[in-house]
């Protein structure tokens, strides 16, 4: 069964804004922001591809910064239950 998964894409879209905020400006920071948007994608695309380990590593290698901001936007559209349950991580939405 397919669910919108809408916090994950707002977190997505977020992270574009602040790739094009700072594109020219600071392109190291521009760089951060693009690389974090791309492990979003890449954990969405996991989730989707329903492959549960694979999705699970992916997001244990994160930086603290993403992998807390990907696990409260799956927490907020899944719930927390969920992320307990597949990711581990026990988190209060």
């Amino acid at each position: 069964m397919y669910k919108f998964l809408e916090n994950v894409v707002n977190l997505e879209k977020s992270l574009m804004q602040d790739v094009i905020a700072h594109e020219g400006v600071d392109q190291e920071m521009a760089n951060f922001y693009a690389q974090d948007r791309s492990d979003v994608i890449e954990a969405k695309s996991l989730y989707f591809a329903d492959k549960a380990d694979e999705f699970r590593t992916h997001i244990d290698r994160l930086d603290t910064f993403i992998r807390e901001a990907i696990v409260i936007a799956f927490a907020k559209d899944l719930g927390s239950d969920w992320v307990l349950k597949n990711l581990g991580y026990e988190v209060r939405v």
